[in-house]
């Protein structure tokens, strides 16, 4: 067997190896974890519990996703304003993500606002 053969079948069994693994990923996640534009979304342990897409004028209030450990903000030019019950505010600004929500306190709260900067 030649230098050429050989790297094309390592070639084929590399492929065909990625090829399975895309196979058993379980298919299930991609829309578990899917968080479209223009949405906010709330992740508690790595799971989608919510997202919002309207702009308000006051707080929308959490339900499944209060007490989040994670959000992120999809949207372009727009800002998500998070409340805390401990009365703390954080701006997620446009494309932010943030994964360590807990450590600021709980948050109960979300307005979008048409501000990038809240």
């Amino acid at each position: 067997m030649n230098l050429k053969q050989s790297l094309s079948l390592v070639t084929t069994a590399a492929l065909t190896t990625v090829g399975l693994a895309a196979l058993a990923a379980p298919a299930a996640h991609a829309d578990e974890w899917a968080c479209t534009y223009p949405a906010v979304c709330f992740f508690k342990d790595y799971e989608r519990t919510g997202s919002f897409v309207d702009l308000t004028s006051g707080w929308q209030t959490l339900t499944s996703s209060k007490n989040a450990t994670g959000a992120w903000n999809t949207r372009n030019d727009d800002g998500a304003l998070l409340h805390f019950t401990n009365g703390k505010r954080l701006c997620l600004g446009p494309g932010a993500s943030r994964n360590d929500l807990r450590s600021i306190g709980t948050v109960a709260k979300i307005r979008i606002m048409d501000n990038p900067s809240c």
